[in-house]
């Protein structure tokens, strides 16, 4: 898809404009899914539905669905989590759709704060929120709670992009016509709701989440993304790099790499192999060079000849020492345009 091909969409503030269609894949989710649905019930409107895809399911969780001419329930063989999530998004009649898993619970006020948020930022296609996660077994893992911290904890979800996926898929609201137009969601082996973040972030639409908690997630060994191979991080890596490739780094560039350790030299590698000019690799402790690239300290980023900069640096802590560094180094760089972290 061509970077900015589609302008934001632009619509209407009517009410019919805010309904809301809910998507629910389920497979073998029966002992969650009626807390799911019966969460999104109690603070939906009579025009809202929920459209909940049952993926191959042998635990019968059709059975356990509350009585309600908002719920719709469609079937299909085990193809997947991402045909189940298309299948279901071509079937929702509502402008608006919202995400939530069987194993989660959408939390009081959800609804109405986000149907708000929508109704006043026009040009917000898709909006996320906070989110609390509980472990089913035993306490949360140090790599979760990090990450969790971290979207709960983002400012401007355009800027740190390329860290990782900036939402929670269950906690968003998102416009059915931006969605459309970029492409829905694919099936090509790379973690479909970060693939469709970067594309509706490339399509030319904004991004963001309310301030307030609106999902539990629950955390169990079951969770695709303890699973699948497409939430490895390989995957997480190929959609970066292929949202570069159609958007920033689509024409050669002069680039600095902020980073020589284990993180940055495939970055390294994979900047030199899709012909772009590594001017230097910045680095106060690794060394004269990398791959025929001078390592630099940070300071001398003031005089580098670059149009972008991208800062591989593994430890989550010292990025935000990077980004100070680098508003009194490049004072007029804009974090997501100039520059990004890409882990």
């Amino acid at each position: 898809m061509s970077w900015h091909k589609f302008r934001p969409h632009w619509f209407n503030h009517s009410s019919d404009a805010l309904n809301i269609s809910w998507l629910i894949p389920v497979r073998d989710g029966r002992r969650w899914l009626r807390e799911a649905i019966q969460s999104i019930l109690d603070q939906s409107e009579p025009h809202d539905e929920i459209v909940v895809v049952d993926d191959g399911s042998v635990d019968r969780p059709v059975e356990v669905i509350p009585s309600d001419a908002r719920v719709r329930v469609v079937h299909q063989s085990a193809d997947g989590i991402v045909a189940a999530l298309e299948r279901g998004r071509s079937l929702c009649r509502n402008p608006l759709i919202g995400r939530i898993d069987a194993d989660d619970v959408a939390l009081p006020g959800r609804v109405e704060v986000q149907r708000r948020y929508m109704a006043d930022h026009p040009a917000v296609a898709v909006v996320g929120g906070r989110a609390i996660m509980v472990p089913e077994h035993g306490p949360l893992s140090e790599g979760m709670r990090r990450y969790v911290d971290w979207v709960n904890g983002i400012e401007d979800h355009h800027a740190e992009l390329l860290v990782e996926s900036p939402l929670f898929h269950p906690s968003v609201l998102m416009r059915a016509q931006s969605i459309q137009r970029a492409g829905g969601y694919r099936q090509n082996g790379l973690p479909e709701d970060y693939d469709l973040w970067l594309r509706v972030v490339g399509a030319g639409y904004r991004i963001s989440a309310v301030p307030d908690v609106v999902v539990r997630l629950r955390d169990h060994p079951d969770r695709l993304t303890r699973t699948h191979p497409r939430y490895r991080r390989e995957a997480f890596d190929a959609a970066k790099k292929e949202w570069l490739r159609l958007g920033p780094l689509q024409h050669p560039t002069k680039i600095a790499l902020w980073g020589a350790g284990r993180s940055a030299r495939p970055w390294l590698r994979w900047l030199q192999s899709e012909g772009h000019t590594v001017v230097a690799v910045i680095d106060p402790y690794q060394g004269t060079s990398r791959r025929g690239v001078p390592v630099v300290q940070p300071d001398e980023l003031t005089s580098l000849p670059v149009d972008k900069l991208f800062v591989a640096v593994g430890l989550a802590e010292a990025r935000p020492i990077i980004r100070t560094a680098l508003n009194r180094l490049r004072p007029t760089w804009v974090e997501g345009v100039d520059w990004w972290a890409v882990c």
